[in-house]
């Protein structure tokens, strides 16, 4: 309707789950990243849940339609079925004899099938989306499914995506074994203020292949979001609405205006953004409520408490930024100003595989933990964690992290006089030439930075958060430093005690700084780093034109970043990490160095 008239060669905001489309949000980014782990997990379960309408199914299509080397895929996108059906579903989709009623031939042809795969190299998976809507017994038969095994891995990996009663659902007392087996576990929320911006941007730049100029003006941004709730099917609808209404206007730039009239049009849906709610809405909100509160005290006593993996960290308030603030500044802020976990890694990074540095050792830690896959912790090695946490109190337990984590940079420690609480983490770093990134995300985003980090734990007995820092993480479990201490911890602790804000020191060797239009050399010198990276082939004119945006989002593609262009701070420690440059790492050979 509106395309040629806006310059697009497609509509940007269609409701079908198209992987041409996705827009790797940080919640995004993790599950995508949980996805490719799971590959690669010897436990068999993955589960990823989001609310209605924040893209689970575009993410997963974009998944299944990616380079996933070497594997089968069955995909059940209508769960509704029974546990035969199932059966049936799954041999039809990898080319086995479907046409029984007999479950120990469907199960004994599908055997053969996983071992023939696994002789040859081959892995499998089962994907169930919309996997809130399966029975009961159809679980349980999933579950069985994942008894299909040789003696050191799994044949089949079976990945859940779902609304957020999947999590309720796997409560059941008879889901207590399936539910233990789940080791992968995310949620997707909503987007914050900037990520619809950028959103809406990447759509419309996917429609007009990279060529559409700004459309949307920043305070109708923000109140499409306001409306939306940063919900993407709802943000599709208002602004293919708001486009719809400014093309009928003879406008070819959409306004507010534009957007208030989208959002009137389609006011009879449940928008996040209504204030108001009717007194039988509200009841009948209270009564689900309570109905999942009787559910859920009924399934805790038949069963062992859900993994708090599980449960995700409530998601922060994004804050006003003013509008006149460019994009590229609030990126590439001084860092004596840290913005909340929510805003700060604009680029996000998930990969669970990123390269390691080879480095100039540290100052004396403590030796690594065992290899990744065994983290070598013991009950009394968490117990000895604990204890040591126990005994410091939080403003102790900053100063001795603070301490671990320079000397793993070769730098000196804090002075007697030095402040050591949280909020002079970033005053420390500066006057030792690093930088300070407050992050909140999992495991997986540690993983990739390959850095070590102070975490904020939560340790029972101790009044207040403890700070320790990790010189070691696996998918096992880790390595901290705690005083003169080298300690491993299993998987467990971490899923008790940390619930995802890390604090990551790193160097901006380059100074590549702000980006502006004008020649500089921090552009000359981002431009060398990404034609090392293999995405940049131009000169390095200084100049950060459309070849050097394009070269970094392909880059932050390449590494499960949030594609926005700009070379943030977590695009640039993993430009750094490829440049070779001197740093601390974890990850392979579980602190130190590598």
């Amino acid at each position: 309707m509106y395309e040629r008239f806006f310059g697009l060669a497609d509509a940007p905001f269609r409701l079908t789950p198209d992987p041409r489309y996705l827009f790797l949000s940080r919640k995004h980014a993790d599950a995508l990243a949980h996805l490719k782990l799971g590959l690669s997990e010897s436990s068999g379960f993955v589960c990823i849940t989001g609310d209605v309408g924040t893209g689970k199914t575009t993410l997963l299509r974009a998944f299944l339609t990616g380079p996933i080397p070497d594997t089968a895929t069955a995909y059940v996108f209508n769960p509704v079925l029974s546990p035969l059906e199932l059966l049936q579903t799954i041999n039809a989709e990898f080319g086995l004899r479907a046409d029984t009623d007999s479950r120990t031939e469907l199960v004994g042809a599908l055997n053969r099938h996983l071992l023939a795969q696994r002789k040859a190299g081959r892995q499998a998976i089962v994907v169930i989306d919309e996997a809130q809507a399966l029975a009961v017994e159809v679980l349980e038969q999933l579950r069985l499914l994942s008894n299909l095994e040789t003696t050191t891995e799994k044949l089949l990996r079976i990945i859940l995506v779902g609304q957020p009663q999947l999590r309720m659902l796997l409560l059941h007392p008879e889901l207590v074994q399936l539910n233990q087996r789940i080791t992968l576990r995310w949620h997707i929320g909503p987007l914050t203020r900037r990520e619809t911006a950028a959103y809406i941007e990447h759509r419309l730049a996917i429609a007009s292949r990279g060529q559409a100029s700004r459309i949307f003006t920043r305070p109708a941004l923000r109140l499409i979001h306001r409306h939306s709730g940063g919900v993407p099917r709802l943000i599709n609808m208002i602004a293919h609405r708001a486009m719809v209404a400014a093309f009928a206007d003879d406008r070819r730039t959409v306004r507010r205006r534009s957007v208030r009239q989208a959002y009137n049009e389609i006011a009879v849906v449940p928008l996040p953004g209504r204030r108001r709610a009717s007194r039988w809405a509200a009841l009948s909100t209270v009564g689900a409520a309570a109905c999942l509160a009787v559910i859920a005290v009924g399934a805790a006593r038949l069963s062992p408490p859900p993994d708090p993996a599980s449960v995700p960290a409530p998601e922060p308030v994004a804050p006003n930024v003013p509008p006149s603030a460019p994009a590229a500044e609030a990126q590439n802020a001084a860092p004596s100003a840290p913005a909340p976990a929510d805003e700060a890694p604009r680029d996000v990074a998930v990969a669970p595989d990123a390269a390691l540095v080879a480095t100039a050792p540290p100052a004396t830690i403590a030796p690594p933990p065992a290899p990744p896959g065994d983290s070598g912790a013991s009950l009394s090695d968490t117990t000895a964690m604990e204890q040591r946490l126990r005994a410091l109190d939080t403003r102790s337990s900053a100063h001795e992290a603070l301490d671990a984590v320079f000397t793993a940079w070769s730098v000196r420690t804090l002075g007697p006089r030095e402040p050591a609480d949280a909020g002079a983490f970033t005053g420390a770093a500066m006057r030792r030439g690093l930088e300070h990134l407050l992050v909140s995300s999992n495991g997986s985003l540690l993983r990739a930075l390959d850095l070590p980090a102070v975490l904020e734990l939560n340790v029972p007995g101790a009044d207040g958060v403890r700070y320790a820092t990790v010189v070691g993480l696996s998918t096992a479990g880790a390595t901290f430093v705690v005083g003169d201490a080298s300690i491993p911890v299993d998987r467990a602790f971490l899923d008790r005690a940390w619930f995802g804000r890390a604090h990551v020191f790193w160097r901006d060797f380059d100074a590549i700084g702000s980006i502006t239009r004008e020649p500089s050399g921090g552009v000359r010198r981002l431009q060398g780093l990404l034609r090392r990276a293999g995405t940049y082939h131009g000169p390095e004119t200084g100049l950060f034109d459309g070849a050097t945006r394009g070269a970094v989002l392909e880059f932050q593609r390449n590494r499960f970043l949030v594609a926005d262009g700009h070379p943030g701070p977590l695009t640039r420690i993993m430009l750094y990490d490829i440049a070779g440059y001197p740093r601390p790492t974890l990850g392979s050979t579980g602190g130190g160095t590598s």
